[in-house]
């Protein structure tokens, strides 16, 4: 028996094989590449801030929006999917946040309705074909042409369904990379960017902040070289994300605080710096801390401000982790000597007898208790004892030199 195919059938086979060949050819063609930092984007844009008017998460900037974003990064860099994230964020915030509509209820038609639509679309298509057919028109007796108009609107119609449905599919998890392994390409660029100057590591922590947006080291060092940039504002945004990242990322305390000093606000260091201690930080930190004298000159603040309790406290703290840490010995014998209160003048020397016992030639207890002996204690030999073992330093700090000649103790031919 033969199977004689008319030319009206030949068009549906080719409509059916197109449209098959175009739907295998989306679901097998290589994805299109979408980093996380894109996935965490289009989240942010289909929830609402849920304490502001009218915005998006990924409009909003006000800090429960930002700290909704970075959970979401954290959440799209573990490999979580996307309807996943939408269940969390639902059950904490209600589904009045969320912009796109669920599938049952009253908003359900807004799902159904397009759908509907299409098939009726097809179905007057049909009707419209089967009239075409019975009829005497000229566009019968053209069918060479009806069949291109057909094939080509299948073609078309094809293409574009293929288009949309690669689009739909294409994601890149946290384990994906343009090339090879994400920890792989994010680990080159993070040294790329230590060798760098601040303003192309800037662009290089963006780089990083595309593939895993909840990179903590990228975050915090890109807020680090803003800072040195003077961009004060992006670096206290990096370094506020940072924290909500990884409380216990040590650099970005450092860093933080030594924004908040520079800042004036001692008391925020000062916070920052005691949870540090609590961190197993690396040595490097512990190298930073030394040399910036952070610890010291934010309780020196602290202490101008009136603030000694937490002076003390701060110095205190770092002491637990090293007793014999004599630059802190000598700060807390200055403060408490410059309290003016009698008993605590007598503590703080011998705080400052201590850290010269531990070393003869440190600078700071030196300049310290010739400061206390010549103008608290009133005994001028004592401190010019200290003074000329502090004139033979080879090295001797700005701060103390001005320190010492504010006092009447420190001429200029004698720095």
């Amino acid at each position: 028996m033969k199977i004689r195919l008319t030319p009206v059938g030949l068009v549906w086979l080719i409509i059916f094989l197109v449209g098959s060949g175009a739907m295998v050819a989306a679901f097998v063609a290589e994805k299109p590449v979408l980093t996380n930092a894109d996935q965490v984007r289009q989240i942010a844009d289909e929830f609402a801030c849920p304490v502001c008017a009218g915005q998006s998460l990924a409009e909003s900037d006000v800090p429960v929006a930002r700290n909704i974003r970075i959970t979401i990064s954290n959440l799209v860099d573990e490999g979580v999917e996307k309807d996943q994230i939408r269940v969390m964020l639902i059950e904490r915030f209600g589904t009045d946040i969320d912009y796109s509509p669920s599938g049952s209820g009253l908003v359900g038609m807004v799902w159904v309705l397009p759908i509907v639509a299409g098939i009726m679309g097809v179905c007057v298509l049909l009707v419209t074909v089967r009239r075409w057919q019975g009829s005497k028109l000229t566009l019968l007796a053209n069918r060479r042409f009806y069949l291109l108009l057909v094939v080509g609107g299948a073609v078309l119609i094809s293409v574009l369904t293929g288009i949309v449905i690669a689009g739909a599919i294409g994601s890149r998890k946290s384990n994906d990379a343009l090339s090879g392994d994400i920890r792989s390409s994010t680990r080159n660029l993070l040294i790329e960017a230590s060798v760098s100057s601040s303003e192309e590591a800037i662009a290089i922590y963006d780089q990083v902040l595309e593939l895993q947006p909840s990179n903590v080291e990228a975050l915090t060092y890109r807020g680090w070289a803003a800072w040195r940039e003077g961009s004060e504002e992006q670096a206290r945004m990096d370094f506020s994300d940072a924290v909500v990242l990884d409380p216990t990322y040590p650099d970005v305390r450092v860093f933080s605080a030594i924004q908040k000093l520079s800042e004036s606000r001692p008391v925020d260091a000062a916070f920052d710096l005691m949870v540090l201690d609590e961190l197993d930080a690396p040595p490097i930190v512990k190298d930073l801390l030394a040399a910036s004298r952070l610890r010291e000159r934010t309780a020196n603040e602290l202490s101008r401000s009136g603030e000694i309790v937490k002076a003390l406290e701060l110095l205190d703290s770092g002491l637990s982790l090293d007793t014999t840490n004599v630059s802190l010995i000598a700060e807390r014998g200055w403060i408490l000597a410059t309290t003016g209160d009698a008993s605590l003048v007598d503590l703080g020397v011998d705080y400052l007898n201590s850290a010269i016992a531990l070393d003869p030639n440190h600078p700071y207890a030196l300049s310290y208790r010739a400061v206390v002996f010549s103008k608290v204690l009133r005994r001028p030999i004592l401190a010019e004892a200290d003074l000329q073992v502090f004139r033979a330093l080879k090295e001797k700090p700005d701060v103390l030199n001005s320190l010492l000649s504010d006092q009447g103790l420190l001429s200029s031919g004698n720095r």
